[in-house]
């Protein structure tokens, strides 16, 4: 099912233009025994070096067909796609089965010597996303009773390998923290974003979600150490056919970190003020670009930078979000990262790319 650790292998990344696929494209690309092959609906503007880039729509069978007839030596795929969709809704199962299920047949019908399919899911596979779930959640709960793709692509992926000489795998990180310059879906870049519109219109930093939210008790994942838990669990012959969380491994309230990004805008610190940011600061943009002609930033619309649906869809959650790392490290992953440190050194890395204004 597996070969050794060290021989070479080729990886197809569906979705490698997103956060998850450009970080995993990254990770391996420095890999010596590894070629990475990435499926792209649209060509990113600065691309990985090392990583072959394929200019193909995932729903049109023919193109992924046509672009990966000649891939036989194809060993490993990990789909870190998913359909378009918006905020504080439940994204359509249908859609996002069908794209793993195109990639599958297509990387099937090509690779001689297939080995492993990871899938990337998350946090939502425990309904994070709709209301208070059991914590710490650990991979083998029960599901939730709600319409959730990743039940089913989970589900597909179980059904194709068996019997087949392939396995499979799946990643569960919590909110992502990533350096993503041109992914305004992005903690980072739009609570920095919501900091400078509040100090350049002389507002306190007050937080937008409800108190209970501001005190939950929350975790993320930092994209680096996830990529590294792809890696991991998709070369691990003990890995297979199972699912893994994958977080920083540490907890945090909103009202520890909240006072220390205050700080790092030299602005007073606010008082919880539940609003939706969607809503309160839809017609902001001439109030940034005031802002970065201040401060001689490079044009970029206020959308690039921050999307505040997400932001207000993170920040609502009253319930506590704790995803169980026991798993990871039963299996050898030992990997962590500090997220109040991270989230800080992330935003600095934004400001230098001179996205969001100095202090």
């Amino acid at each position: 099912m597996f070969e050794s650790a060290s021989a070479p292998k080729t990886a197809v990344i569906a979705g490698v233009t997103g956060a998850v696929g450009a970080a995993l494209a990254l990770e391996l690309s420095k890999r010596s025994d590894w070629r990475v092959l990435g499926i792209a609906r649209n060509l990113p503007a600065a691309p990985i070096a090392g990583v072959e880039y394929l200019h193909v729509d995932m729903s049109d069978t023919g193109q992924l067909e046509a672009a990966l007839e000649d891939a036989t030596n194809i060993t490993h795929l990990f789909y870190c796609a998913r359909v378009t969709h918006a905020e504080q809704v439940i994204e359509d199962a249908g859609e996002n089965l069908a794209l793993i299920r195109n990639i599958l047949d297509a990387v099937l019908a090509a690779a001689s010597n297939f080995q492993h399919a990871h899938v990337v899911q998350g946090g939502k596979y425990y309904g994070v996303h709709v209301g208070p779930f059991k914590t710490p959640a650990k991979e083998e709960d029960s599901r939730a009773p709600i319409d959730n793709f990743n039940y089913d692509q989970q589900d597909f992926l179980v059904s194709a390998s068996k019997n087949e000489p392939w396995s499979w795998s799946a990643s569960r990180p919590n909110t992502l923290l990533h350096f993503s310059p041109n992914i305004a879906r992005n903690l980072v870049s739009t609570l920095g974003a919501y900091a400078s519109l509040c100090k350049s219109l002389g507002a306190a930093l007050d937080f937008p979600g409800p108190p209970g939210a501001y005190r939950s008790l929350t975790q993320v994942t930092t994209l680096p150490l996830l990529a590294r838990a792809i890696a991991w669990m998709s070369t691990s012959p003990e890995c297979a056919n199972q699912a893994f969380n994958v977080t920083n491994t540490d907890l945090f309230r909103w009202e520890q970190l909240w006072p220390r990004l205050a700080d790092a805008f030299d602005m007073p610190l606010g008082i919880v003020r539940p609003m939706q940011l969607a809503q309160t600061l839809a017609t902001r943009e001439q109030t940034w670009n005031k802002i970065c002609v201040a401060h001689q930033l490079p044009e970029r619309a206020l959308n690039a930078v921050a999307n505040w649906g997400y932001a207000d869809a993170t920040l609502e959650r009253y319930w506590d979000e704790i995803l169980s790392h026991t798993k990871c490290r039963q299996y050898g992953f030992d990997d962590w990262d500090d997220s109040i440190e991270t989230f800080f050194q992330l935003l600095a890395m934004y400001r230098e790319a001179e996205i969001l204004p100095p202090r």
